[in-house]
């Protein structure tokens, strides 16, 4: 298995920054990786859905846990197999809310190409969340 972690910290409070994560429409506009992401049902824990990802086929997705207002982890299995695992985790800090957005690649591709291919564009997403979420409670 391979993992990748970054966090950075907010003066947001964690429910501005949940907020975002939990309606799947807005994923589209703070991670420009993502082009759709429908579920078919509310968010939570065993849902499932699709996403779409610019310049890649949609794929099924799965969410095989949430807990509302802090955390949810999404899962995604690439075509020769291989689990890629992202969590997405809120916790309080003494200025805000830390953000965590955790990568695991469990399968074939699981190794240093290919999270780093996967996990580059983490520390900019995380930034642009931030950004849209404080644009959001103005």
């Amino acid at each position: 298995m391979w993992t990748y972690e970054h966090s950075i910290e907010t003066a947001l409070p964690q429910a501005a920054v949940w907020d975002c994560y939990a309606d799947p429409a807005l994923w589209p506009a703070w991670d420009k990786e993502v082009r759709e992401l429908t579920l078919d049902g509310p968010l939570t824990s065993g849902v499932r859905g699709t996403l779409d990802l610019h310049g890649l086929p949609p794929t099924d997705l799965t969410i095989p846990s949430v807990v509302p207002g802090t955390a949810l982890t999404t899962e995604v299995r690439i075509p020769d197999g291989t689990l890629l695992r992202f969590t997405y985790q809120l916790s309080g800090s003494p200025g805000g809310t830390r953000v965590t957005h955790r990568a695991e690649l469990d399968g074939p591709s699981a190794g240093q190409e290919f999270g780093a291919t996967v996990t580059a564009p983490v520390p900019d997403t995380m930034r642009a969340l931030i950004r849209f979420a404080a644009s959001r409670t103005r």
